[in-house]
């Protein structure tokens, strides 16, 4: 018999254009398409991270605008490395690589539909 136990939490994050967000994630952030259903739905993965998205224009452009955005955190080891092909790659950079007191190292960033994300490293 199986232990009773929570293994991830995945969202299934609002785009504006499915296609768009797909190859955007590809060229710009080296991810691989994982799957697609139909024009709506599908999903992207890097080593063991995966996004899931669904084309609704209207609530990805209500829960991300100017004066608010849906915060993302992607945890990732040798943060150093990954900051260092985001620069190469040309993707701008909104919060410098830089160490937190509550004892993350992490640097920002925002896509295409307007998702702040965090990419953050333990301190040891």
């Amino acid at each position: 018999m199986k232990n009773k136990r929570f293994h991830k939490c995945g969202a299934h994050l609002p785009v504006i254009n499915l296609r768009q967000t797909l190859d955007y994630y590809r060229d710009k952030f080296g991810f691989y398409e994982e799957w697609i259903e139909g024009k709506i739905d599908g999903g992207i993965r890097r080593d063991d991270m995966r996004l899931l998205f669904g084309e609704d224009a209207a609530y990805a452009q209500l829960i991300n605008s100017e004066t608010a955005r849906f915060n993302l955190i992607w945890f990732v080891d040798n943060i150093d490395e990954v900051y260092a092909e985001y620069q190469e790659r040309g993707i701008e950079i909104v919060n410098s690589l830089k160490n937190y007191t509550y004892g993350m190292r992490e640097f920002a960033i925002i896509d295409l539909n307007g998702y702040y994300i965090r990419i953050a490293e333990g301190i040891d």
